[in-house]
């Protein structure tokens, strides 16, 4: 009994060891599964105490944009192959001139605020008078230290030189080292005609009346003067002086008063005050300025000659303004004869400026926005018969904002977008509430004057014109480009009013005009001019196409829009007869929109083929900056975009860039981003919120992860990433680690220093 009870014990035991092992096995099968499921909430909602991996800045500036530096094997001979040197406000470019038999190399001198009648008037050149004929020679433009050097050749003997404009002084230093047959070398001032640009240009007689006097030229305390009269009663004042010191070093300043006796004084302390600082230290302080710029944003992609084009617009733009200094008008400091010698509205100044939003160079946007600020009374009296509450301004005027509106009334709501993009990529509400919200609804409340209910129950415009479409009548009612600025002026102004938690009397009316605004004009082919007019004929401006790009309130994202955006793309592209440079810069733009890198770099190298100078100057009969600049704006749109809330890193870029990066490109809602590009997958993205605004990314980028904070799917592509102000993530695959490091990709070596003369 004993040993058959002990058996069943046992064989009790033995069931009880197997069933116990069963249930281990199946508790550890289900431990694991609950553990694995635990890891992988972890992991999605990133909640480690792994410390985020920093970005690592390996850039090596000075090598780097060394192979983007303008070099001459030649000597420039043009305004458009010349090298070209600025502060924001004074600025020189040097080239040679024909005298005679002989030739000279000179310093195009120019000063942006010197007007004559609200237009830009030539300063004069400074022209260096070599004792032998001029044979040849070579010349580098330094883009890390925003300084030229060369050497030039005559019968004679050689001389070496070093130029720059002065970072911070409103001084042109010019050095130069002569060999003893040339070593009688001087400089002599030859001055610019004081009179009506327009009318030179076009070679017209200028009337007696409108004549200024003829410059005087003076020496004072041992300093050479040319004062230059004006007509209206100001003057400007060119001043230079030579000091030996092992080599010749020329201070030249200009300087510019509306009363007389005032200009004179001026330069002459200006260059005082570089003689007594000294070369040295003039050198120094002008290094530290550029120094510090340049670090603020980097972008690198394997195509060198466009990569040298971009780096050439962010040296263009910090020599032609800065956030203390003049706006931009169509050439910055370098004067060159033209029929534009003054601000146009009608898409010009908007392009010059896009460059500077993602590309972090927020502060020098800051003088467009302060001359609209101080223009208030300006633009009120523009607007004429609806001055009481409302703001316009015509096609050109000078930097007062003084143009009674004409045909066209989109001119200031299109600019005023520009502002508003000042506010969104720097979130700054008190920019938004003191500064922003009034001008733009009083650009909104002309249109709004402007509108008619017709028989359709639609609002329609009275008046319009859309800017230099050909043949149009006079008005022309329902302009696709004022219907678009009336959409996105109405829902700005309702949106800023929800985040700054105002209540405006005209809400109901803005609520109104976006209910019963008239729809877009189309046809087959897309978008038309007007509800009258098609878009029939080749045509520069993409001004029908607003909306779509820069307004982005028609967008792909919004169902049915895509075959509409593209057809209007392709029918404005598919007649090339009138497009210029910055056709294919919007067209770059709008293409990487849809996503088609492939289609946005060939554009953008069409740009460079056939319409850019030999030192990405540009011209349509005179100067027109701004179609470089927004070139550069369009490569910045294949990296970086940030319309509607979203970041989008890499959407539009070419099949064949297998690599890229950028480093702190800055987005919409105050967003720095980092990313890299390798083997044609995203391997990083690094964000910095700067104000604490809802994050949301669209990425290649497979389950992207970052240490500390939480990141959620929304749809295919687009994550939801929770920053805090202040706070920064790295994304990674998987949350995978990678070497998150800046560095710039490998250049294509043929295509080194690219721009210049050969």
């Amino acid at each position: 009994m004993s040993s058959m009870n002990d058996q069943r014990l046992l064989n009790l035991g033995r069931a009880g060891v197997v069933g116990l092992a069963r249930v281990t096995v199946v508790f550890s099968r289900w431990a694991v599964a609950i553990a694995f499921g635990l890891f992988l909430m972890l992991q999605a909602s990133c909640v480690t105490t792994r410390r985020p991996a920093e970005v690592v800045d390996k850039v090596d500036w000075p090598a780097f944009l060394a192979r983007h530096d303008m070099v001459w094997t030649k000597l420039p001979d043009k305004w458009g192959s010349g090298a070209f040197t600025g502060n924001g406000l004074l600025g020189a470019n040097v080239f040679t001139i024909e005298k005679g038999t002989n030739r000279f190399l000179r310093w195009h001198i120019g000063r942006s605020d010197v007007t004559l009648a609200g237009s830009r008037i030539p300063i004069g050149d400074l022209v260096l008078k070599t004792t032998g004929t001029l044979e040849g020679g070579t010349m580098r433009l330094d883009l890390w230290n925003a300084e030229a050097s060369g050497r030039i050749k005559t019968t004679a003997g050689e001389i070496a030189l070093h130029t720059f404009t002065h970072a911070q002084q409103m001084v042109q230093v010019i050095e130069i080292d002569p060999t003893e047959g040339e070593k009688d070398c001087r400089f002599e001032w030859e001055p610019g005609l004081a009179a009506d640009p327009r009318k030179v240009y076009q070679k017209e007689p200028i009337p007696d009346a409108e004549k200024s006097p003829d410059p005087l030229f003076i020496e004072t305390n041992g300093m050479h003067v040319c004062v230059q009269p004006l007509r209206n009663n100001g003057e400007h004042a060119t001043v230079w002086t030579d000091k030996r010191s092992g080599a010749d070093i020329v201070f030249v300043s200009v300087a510019y008063a509306k009363r007389k006796g005032v200009a004179q004084e001026l330069a002459m302390g200006s260059v005082s005050k570089a003689t007594l600082a000294g070369i040295k230290s003039l050198v120094a302080s002008h290094r530290d300025w550029w120094h510090q710029y340049w670090p603020e944003s980097f972008v690198s992609i394997p195509d060198t000659r466009l990569e040298s084009f971009y780096w050439l617009q962010m040296y263009k733009f910090a020599s032609a303004t800065r956030a203390d200094r003049m706006p931009i008008d169509l050439m910055g400091p370098w004067y060159n004869n033209t029929p534009w010698p003054k601000i146009w509205w009608n898409l010009n100044i908007q392009l010059t400026y896009w460059p500077i939003l993602t590309g972090n160079r927020l502060e020098l946007g800051e003088p467009f926005c302060r001359m609209l600020d101080n223009a208030k009374p300006a633009l009120a009296a523009n607007a004429k018969d609806c001055s009481v509450d409302s703001y316009a301004i015509g096609r050109s005027c000078s930097y007062d904002c003084v143009r009674p509106v004409g045909d066209e009334i989109c001119d200031l709501p299109w600019a005023l977008h520009n502002y508003y993009l000042q506010y969104r990529y720097s979130m700054d509400d008190t920019m938004l509430r003191d500064r922003l919200f009034p001008l733009l609804k009083g650009s909104m409340n002309y249109y709004l004057h402007h509108l008619k209910e017709g028989k359709d129950g639609y609002l329609h415009t009275t008046d319009g014109y859309s800017p230099e479409y050909p043949n149009q009548p006079k008005p022309n009612p329902d302009c696709t480009i004022d219907l678009a600025l009336i959409r996105w002026g109405c829902q700005t102004l309702l949106d800023s009013c929800n985040r700054l938690k105002l209540s405006d009397p005209l809400e109901p009316k803005w609520k109104e005009t976006l209910a019963k605004l008239t729809p877009y004009p189309t046809n087959e082919n897309g978008l038309e001019i007007s509800a009258s007019m098609p878009f029939a004929v080749s045509h520069r401006h993409y001004s029908h196409l607003l909306m779509i790009y820069p307004l982005y309130t028609m967008n792909l994202e919004q169902p049915g829009n895509r075959d509409l955006v593209v057809n209007s793309l392709n029918h404005w592209m598919g007649m090339p007869k009138a497009l210029r440079g910055y056709s294919y810069t919007g067209a770059a733009s709008i293409s990487a929109l849809l996503g088609k890198g492939d289609d946005a770099a060939r554009y953008l190298n069409k740009l460079l083929d056939e319409k850019i100078l030999p030192n990405t100057l540009y011209t349509e009969a005179g100067p027109c900056i701004e179609t470089p600049l927004s070139g550069a704006a369009s490569l910045n749109d294949m990296l970086l975009t940030s319309w509607g809330g979203k970041l989008r890193v890499f959407p539009g870029t070419p099949t064949n860039w297998h690599n890229a990066v950028f480093h702190n490109l800055r987005g919409e809602g105050a967003f720095l981003v980092s990313a890299a590009r390798k083997d044609n997958k995203t391997s990083f993205i690094r964000i910095s919120s700067l104000a604490g605004e809802p994050c949301r990314v669209v990425t290649d980028m497979f389950n992207p992860r970052a240490p500390g904070v939480r990141v959620k799917k929304l749809a295919e592509h687009e994550y939801e990433v929770d920053l805090k102000k202040g706070q920064t993530a790295l994304l990674t695959s998987n949350g995978f680690a990678v070497n998150p490091i800046i560095s710039a990709v490998a250049s294509e070596k043929e295509r080194e220093n690219y721009y210049g003369l050969k």
